[in-house]
């Protein structure tokens, strides 16, 4: 009950900051694009379809269209929703509306690669148990966490305060939880406080 309500309070908060993320989508645009054009961790040129879960405005997902991989997203908050088909209108990325913590609308193994970026860590440890659990389901060879990394600032820690999410936690345990589920695990820095968790499921 205690998890639906936290989950209940985040969508309403997404979907209140809809339109002020409507305005950041270039700038994130920008930093996606120069992330995953350079990963040699993750080359996405060898794969060609990729789940976004907690697509937020779709700046990431159009990173992903645009180098050619059929894309699909999708996001709780229908405030973001609506701000991602208006990002989206003239790109092939497949948008629904579907919650990050509760079964995925796809059958096993439908996408090569599934990621969720700033998601995990705004859940609690079942719910986010959940996540990997319906990542591992529908991904048939990556598992990626775009997210937070142990150099937060203080700024992040307001932040995330206010949400009212388990990021404190998060930070601690995400490396020993992704291995003890995956049995594998490599983490790439792309930013100061923020990095990928890749899980290998092949």
């Amino acid at each position: 009950m205690k998890n639906r309500l936290r989950i209940e309070k985040s969508r309403r908060l997404f979907d209140r900051l809809s339109p002020i993320y409507y305005h950041a989508f270039k700038r994130q645009r920008k930093r996606y694009a120069q992330v995953y054009g350079k990963m040699n961790n993750c080359n996405l040129n060898n794969f060609s379809s990729i789940l976004d879960i907690g697509c937020g405005t779709g700046a990431m997902a159009s990173v992903f269209a645009d180098m050619g991989l059929k894309t699909y997203a999708l996001d709780h908050s229908l405030g973001m929703v609506r701000v991602a088909k208006k990002r989206l209108a003239n790109t092939p990325v497949n948008l629904l509306q579907g919650g990050a913590a509760g079964s995925l609308p796809f059958p096993a193994d439908s996408f090569d690669i599934v990621i969720a970026a700033f998601v995990a860590h705004g859940l609690r440890p079942g719910p986010r148990q959940k996540l990997y659990e319906e990542m591992k389901r529908v991904s048939r060879h990556l598992v990626i966490l775009h997210d937070y990394s142990q150099a937060r600032s203080l700024l992040t820690n307001l932040t995330e305060y206010a949400e009212g999410g388990d990021y404190f936690e998060f930070i601690k345990v995400v490396n020993d939880e992704l291995i003890d589920y995956f049995g594998n695990l490599e983490v790439v820095k792309i930013a100061r406080g923020s990095c990928c968790y890749i899980c290998n499921i092949d």
